[in-house]
């Protein structure tokens, strides 16, 4: 039996409700209208973790869902929207475990501080550095507000650090617009995937790659960006923010 399109209606006026996004009745049966069934029961079903949105805090997944919306959404945002949708539906069911230790509370704010426990960002030089033993531990984080710098943040228990945070100038680290470009490509790729990285242009790679191995003195044979079946893969979490401050979309 499928999943049924009132039933996902259903899903998605009460996430909307739930997280105070004042979405109206038509905007929802739009969204709905875009959905075979077949695909409803799909996305509902399949387990949602792998999408690149669960990097983002729920506040920022929030803001992005009203930009789209306030933008137009054609059927590709729809679709974003939708995965949008899944990921809060999922937290929100962790919210109502500890919904009675913070009832003065709305839902994002809970979960955001249950997921990234402290804001406390220090930019002071020498006092949130950190090591990696390996790529696993490293989330790379650019904003293009802020176009020439990147920051590193330690991967603890899954989750990028707000204590161990390194910011650093790109042109410190010999880097440019080419390999900030790839970076921001892997921001919205879920972990694992890869993308067709021009083989021509495999000196941006060699450059990202020698760059960071010497910053965080891991060994020259380990690659935080490597290549299989001519596809660019990384180790890495890398988080990417446009220039509204929200998640970067797919080109």
């Amino acid at each position: 039996m499928t999943f049924k399109k009132k039933t996902f209606e259903s899903l998605l006026s009460s996430t909307f409700s739930n997280f105070e996004i004042n979405f109206n009745k038509n905007l929802i049966k739009k969204i709905s209208r875009w959905l075979f069934e077949e695909l409803i029961n799909d996305l509902i079903i399949k387990n949602n973790k792998t999408s690149y949105l669960q990097k983002y805090k729920t506040k920022e997944l929030i803001d992005l869902i009203k930009r789209l919306n306030k933008e137009g959404i054609n059927k590709k945002k729809y679709m974003i929207i939708i995965n949008i949708v899944l990921v809060l539906a999922q937290r929100y069911k962790a919210y109502q475990l500890i919904i009675k230790k913070h009832p003065e509370k709305i839902p994002s704010e809970i979960i955001d501080d249950i997921l990234y426990p402290s804001k406390l960002i220090t930019n002071v030089v020498g006092t949130n550095i950190f090591t990696i033993v390996n790529w696993k531990q490293l989330n790379i984080e650019i904003k293009d507000k802020e176009p020439n710098f990147i920051l590193f943040k330690k991967i603890i228990n899954g989750l990028p650090s707000n204590h161990k945070i390194i910011k650093q100038r790109l042109d410190e680290l010999h880097l440019g617009s080419a390999t900030r470009t790839i970076l921001k490509t892997f921001g919205y790729l879920t972990l694992e995937e890869s993308y067709s990285h021009p083989l021509k242009k495999k000196d941006q790679v060699y450059r990202l790659n020698k760059a960071l191995k010497d910053f965080f003195k891991i060994p020259s044979h380990n690659n935080p960006f490597f290549w299989r079946k001519n596809k660019l893969f990384t180790n890495t979490t890398i988080t990417a923010y446009d220039m509204n401050g929200t998640p970067v979309l797919p080109l």
